[in-house]
């Protein structure tokens, strides 16, 4: 009896989890987060509450991995920012070196930060983080930060990349 129960069930079970695989809820505010995204990439969206989302994205493919993926990656972090947020207060006192290649290079103390437009026409800004590139920009009210791997491809390439699997994915917050 407990084996015919158990089969009765696990299609329920199996179906509410898909069903739910992409909604991610924080206790600690009350907001629900949805994913367009199938179960299993859902699942290995690592996750722990809050306003970060932190999500390790396959490239080429474009796909949510987990941490046992060992090929080109891309790590994506989802914020979900104030209304009043400005990014581009970032660079704000830092010196505008010149423009190259629709970009423009800015100088930090130590570092140069690079600005140029998405294919959207948002803003998007590049640092140097020792063998990778870190960028951020933002899309509909949310902060998305992605960090990739120098010579992989060029900064316009990476966003739109990024930006393909954002505006595929990102559904809403309640």
């Amino acid at each position: 009896m407990k084996v015919f129960l158990m089969l009765l069930i696990a299609p329920a079970l199996a179906w509410a989890s898909s069903s739910f695989a992409c909604t991610l809820k924080d206790e600690r505010n009350k907001t629900t987060y949805q994913f367009n995204l199938p179960e299993n990439q859902c699942r290995n969206i690592t996750y722990m509450g809050g306003k970060i989302i932190p999500i390790r994205l396959s490239y080429p493919q474009g796909q949510a991995e987990d941490y046992s993926w060992r090929g080109t990656k891309f790590q994506l972090r989802i914020y979900y920012v104030g209304s009043n947020f400005n990014l581009g207060a970032s660079i704000d006192n830092n010196t505008y070196l010149r423009t190259e290649n629709n970009t423009d290079i800015y100088r930090e103390p130590q570092e140069d930060i690079f600005a140029f437009n998405g294919k959207d026409g948002v803003r998007v800004y590049v640092r140097s983080r020792g063998h990778t590139w870190v960028a951020k920009r933002m899309h509909r009210g949310i902060l998305i930060n992605y960090q990739y791997q120098k010579g992989l491809m060029d900064f316009l390439e990476a966003d739109d990349f990024v930006m393909k699997f954002v505006n595929k994915t990102i559904i809403n917050k309640e």
